[in-house]
């Protein structure tokens, strides 16, 4: 159980940060040379990539893109629909 919140919390932080890199982005489209909001971008960007290298280390692929050569994990765990168990 306890993995389970670990996983969603995770998860949660992968998805803030992912919003907040694409709402910054789509500021970017009408003020494209304001550098504040350039910084603001490029810090999100990494922090989001930075949180889903962490959580895919611990939880695994996040994505189809993500998988191993060896083993398709895509199926290993419960599908979103199926709960956090």
């Amino acid at each position: 159980m306890e993995n389970n919140r670990e996983r969603a919390k995770a998860l949660r932080k992968v998805q803030k940060l992912h919003f907040a890199m694409l709402d910054a982005a789509e500021f970017l489209d009408g003020h494209p040379d304001n550098a504040s909001a350039l910084r603001y971008h490029k810090r999100m960007q990494e922090q989001y990539d930075q949180a889903k290298k962490e959580y895919q280390k611990q939880f695994g692929p996040l994505t189809h893109g993500t998988e191993s050569d060896t083993h398709w994990q895509w199926i290993d765990d419960p599908w979103p629909w199926e709960g956090e168990g």
